[in-house]
């Protein structure tokens, strides 16, 4: 290469290098036009996903239920889903996989039974309860519960045969059995099959109960907040109805789902402590004492329960409703740099929730992990003790065998009993927030369509809208609006809402 084409070469980069990049700033109106670009495809992508998800919501409820359409020896024995677990092993499941809802798990029929129960309650009687009570069915409730009940006796079957059996091989073979020592054996793999059959049904109807009442409140709900009038909003809050949308909801569901042990577990205690006795006498009073010198401590432990789980509702209602405000406000706050104030307010109520989250977690730690479910524990302790010490007899193989095993039997009952009374704490004060939501002041229908309005349409087709003595007030006070209005409101006229207008035209609001 040449030296004159290495200096063409040079003077070509140098002049390369002087010149500064030149670049282009987008006009306005092609910022608006990439802007709206990007908002069509956003939008058209939600409109993909929404329609997506209704499609494979339409799928699945044309799917139908493997429940449903299973013989009743596949249901007893929940067979019909052997398909299912198959296929899981194999892949991952997909909505479609599962089936359709069953139909008493459907939302439509679950609200429309139970707030056809609900409408029909005396004014001034109505309750939640009552109408889930009578909408899911009290036969279906009491059979669930007699299966639990018959499961929980039959636990006890093969402690008492494990007593049989030992004293049989204690004594040589000296002594008789009740039945034949092979039949106890067999009796000894059945009977815990008959009691895992029995459960997993009972199980499956307290499953479709806690499904059907949290259906049934979250649609009573949101029927509500869509008729409620304005004097009722004033009542409560946005961030309430979430809350009860969500917590309250799964408080009630919970509640239903561990019913059956909550009930039945006094009665497996109580059994379990008069065998104990059958085997060790007197010294099962030692153990009786250690558990009523615990009821103290249970009442202590449910006070505070309950006292916290209200505060905490409380301040969790509260958080909401500010964030609600503070989002449905967030121009403003942008505007006037609020948002430091904005966000100590919500820290703060954050704070005191965490605070009552952080004392029920602790009470619940302590009372119910430390003390119940370290009872059971502690009471064959004390009872072998005593034993020992005030019974001329020893403390034979059988009596030992059977004594823990009665007391293996009854330290998940124990433990049960806690929870239940907690879960039911939470469960009354849900329907007490329920109670009191489904009662607000509703509007009326005041709007009819109909022969009436075609015949009016056809008197005069230049009216619209026509009023006639027409009273409306934005807050129920019918005094202030009988007396802005000039005249006398009835009973009927004063649950109306709107602004009061007068009869020359003007308008209070």
């Amino acid at each position: 290469m040449s030296p004159q084409s290495l200096d063409n070469n040079s003077d070509k980069n140098d002049k390369d290098l002087n010149e500064k990049p030149t670049t282009t700033t987008p006009s306005h109106s092609q910022i608006t036009s990439i802007s709206s670009s990007m908002t069509t495809r956003t939008t058209t992508s939600s409109a993909r996903n929404m329609a997506d998800r209704k499609a494979t919501t339409a799928a699945i409820l044309n799917t139908p239920s493997l429940e449903d359409g299973a013989p009743w020896y596949k249901k007893f024995m929940l067979s019909y889903l052997d398909g299912l677990l198959s296929l899981g092993a194999a892949r991952p499941l997909t909505p479609i996989d599962l089936g359709g809802p069953s139909e008493q798990d459907k939302a439509k029929n679950t609200f429309d039974s139970v707030k056809e129960i609900y409408d029909s309650q005396a004014r001034g009687k109505k309750s939640v309860k009552s109408a889930l009570w009578r909408g899911f069915g009290p036969a279906n409730f009491f059979l669930a519960l007699g299966l639990y009940f018959v499961s929980a006796g039959l636990l006890f079957l093969p402690v008492l045969i494990l007593n049989d059996l030992v004293e049989y091989f204690q004594t040589n073979q000296a002594s008789k059995t009740v039945v034949d020592p092979w039949l106890e054996v067999a009796a000894l793999f059945f009977v815990p099959v008959a009691v895992t059959v029995l459960q997993a049904q009972s199980n499956v109807t307290m499953s479709h109960a806690a499904v059907y009442v949290r259906t049934a409140v979250s649609l009573l709900i949101y029927d509500k907040i869509l008729r409620v009038s304005a004097s009722g909003r004033s009542k409560t809050s946005t961030g309430a109805i979430v809350n009860m949308m969500s917590n309250d909801t799964t408080q009630l569901q919970r509640f239903i789902q561990f019913s059956s042990f909550f009930m039945v577990a006094p009665v497996q205690v109580g059994a379990s402590l008069f065998l104990i006795y059958k085997q060790v006498g007197v010294a099962t009073f030692a153990g009786l004492g250690f558990l009523v010198l615990l009821a103290p401590v249970n009442v202590f432990i449910f006070m505070f329960v309950g006292k916290y789980r209200r505060a905490t509702l409380k301040e969790s209602d509260a958080r909401v409703r500010l964030v609600n405000e503070i989002l449905a406000g967030v121009r403003i706050i942008k505007f006037y740099a609020w948002e430091r104030p904005f966000r100590e307010q919500v820290e703060e109520l954050r704070e005191r929730e965490l605070h009552n989250l952080t004392m029920l977690a602790y009470i619940s730690a302590v009372g119910f992990s430390m003390i119940m479910l370290s009872a059971p524990i502690i009471l064959p302790i004390i009872v072998f003790a005593v034993y020992i010490g005030v019974s001329d007899e020893p403390l034979t193989a059988s009596k030992a065998f059977t004594t823990v095993a009665l007391f293996n039997i009854m330290r998940f009952p124990f433990a049960f009993m806690p929870m239940g009374f907690l879960q039911y704490i939470q469960a009354k004060i849900s329907l007490g927030r329920l109670d009191f939501l489904m009662g607000l002041e509703e509007l009326e229908d005041y709007v009819e369509i109909g022969s009436d309005a075609a015949e009016v349409a056809a008197a005069d087709e230049g009216v619209e809208v026509e009023i006639v003595d027409g009273t409306f007030k934005w807050v129920k006070d019918p005094d202030a609006a009988a007396a802005d209005a000039g005249e006398d409101a009835d009973d009927e006229d004063k649950s109306k809402g709107g602004a009061v207008v007068k009869p020359d035209g003007g308008v209070d609001g």
